[in-house]
């Protein structure tokens, strides 16, 4: 298994980050790769999510369409994050997970694992590729935070 993380701190309030971090339909506006992010089916805190893209990296560029499926997690009616899963597509079992930890600034963290072996790419390439993943998001979600202020 391999995990990444990145995270970013921003003098936004939980309300603010919250929702840019749950407009799926808007992400291809601002994350780099993703084309489409269409909501399927929405119950509670459950989301199905359509997700089309292209992975992008110096050694590779591979279309992807995927389902994922997002939870969202709340204490006392504050977000304090999500778990994402992928259900479907070439990213099929990997996991990821935004999490808010409130303060002044507020510092949000995103996490990915997955198993390696189980990638479309070799095993070797898994590692710069998530890395870059987790840092293409991180970055393009800072931008769009700062965007807000």
């Amino acid at each position: 298994m391999l995990t990444v993380e990145g995270s970013l701190s921003t003098p936004l309030s939980q309300a603010a980050v919250w929702a840019i971090l749950t407009d799926f339909p808007r992400f291809s506006d601002f994350v780099p790769g993703i084309h489409s992010n269409r909501v399927l089916q929405q119950r509670n805190n459950l989301k199905l999510i359509e997700q089309r893209g292209m992975i992008s990296t110096s050694q590779v560029q591979m279309p992807f369409q995927g389902v994922i499926q997002v939870e969202e997690h709340y204490r006392d009616g504050v977000p304090e994050g999500m778990r994402i899963s992928y259900l479907s597509g070439p990213l099929k079992d990997v996991q990821g997970e935004w999490n808010i930890q409130p303060g002044n600034p507020l510092v949000l963290t995103y996490r990915m694992r997955m198993d390696i072996t189980k990638m479309p790419f070799p095993p070797p390439m898994a590692a710069p590729i998530a890395e870059q993943q987790v840092q293409t998001w991180v970055d393009a979600f800072s931008r769009e935070l700062r965007k807000a202020r």
